[in-house]
């Protein structure tokens, strides 16, 4: 089985730019290739920060581009995000019973658990799982058994090296890990929110980020002047099977040909 992960869209209104780029472009060029070359994919997953200013525009513009896209695709929401916003321009997307932007998803016997982490405040950018999210998580772990399972969050639970992300992690990271003890057999767990490729092996379990579509942040602050730079977008390719998982990072727009000399 194959699905295809994007994160940290960062869409700005209509069509506005952002940090140097536009958004929507960047977003347009994952879909067509998308559609080009994976629409064998099972389903799509963007897991959040959809919209930098959480504008009604900017996610009736996603509504609009995901209407002609061929796969399903599950939406998450991130720190840059609001819930209600996303939620009235999204009505029909699932929740669960405490309102939250989470829900599971199963497919070939696998479990797909997609976890709400935005925390309520503004200008707030750390993550949360408050005990009625994590109650939730709870239930669907020991309901999935040994089932496969495959975890999505916008915020990690850990610190990257990177202290622009670091101080704005996931919180109240024990309850969190106590809660994941639940899970008999979680394969996998990806998440966004870092703006860059990764790969951690955390109390056992492994995840997997990727870069934003927009705009990514340097490894070493002090190698770019400014915040942000502009590293190449991916998105993830990932093919499950029975004993093993690939997670392919596609720089879709840096895929030129080499000619021989």
């Amino acid at each position: 089985m194959k699905f295809i992960h994007i994160t940290d869209v960062h869409l700005v209104g209509d069509n506005g730019g952002l940090n140097g780029t536009v958004p929507s472009m960047r977003l347009d060029a994952c879909l067509t290739d998308v559609v080009q070359w994976h629409s064998d994919a099972s389903f799509c997953v963007i897991s959040g920060d959809l919209a930098e200013f959480a504008e009604p525009k900017a996610y009736q513009a996603l509504k609009m581009r995901l209407r002609s896209f061929p796969l399903p695709c599950f939406l998450m929401i991130g720190n840059h995000d609001n819930r209600a916003v996303f939620q009235k321009v999204f009505p029909e997307h699932p929740k669960d019973s405490n309102c939250y932007v989470q829900h599971r998803f199963e497919k070939n016997n696998c479990v797909f658990l997609f976890l709400d982490t935005k925390k309520e405040g503004h200008g707030v950018h750390e993550g949360q799982l408050c005990g009625d999210r994590l109650d939730w998580l709870k239930q669907q772990l020991i309901q999935a058994k040994d089932q496969p399972t495959f975890l999505f969050l916008h915020h990690p639970p850990f610190d990257i090296g990177v202290p622009y992300v670091d101080k704005i992690r996931l919180q109240d990271v024990e309850e969190f890990a106590a809660t994941i003890k639940y899970g008999q057999n979680i394969r996998h767990v990806f998440y966004g929110h870092v703006h860059r490729m990764t790969y951690v092996s955390w109390r056992g379990v492994p995840f997997t980020s990727l870069p934003s579509l927009n705009h990514q942040i340097p490894l070493n602050a002090a190698s770019v002047q400014g915040e942000f730079c502009d590293e190449p977008p991916a998105y993830g390719v990932v093919q499950i099977e029975d004993d093993q998982l690939t997670v392919h990072y596609n720089t879709f727009l840096q895929r030129n040909p080499l000619h021989q000399t």
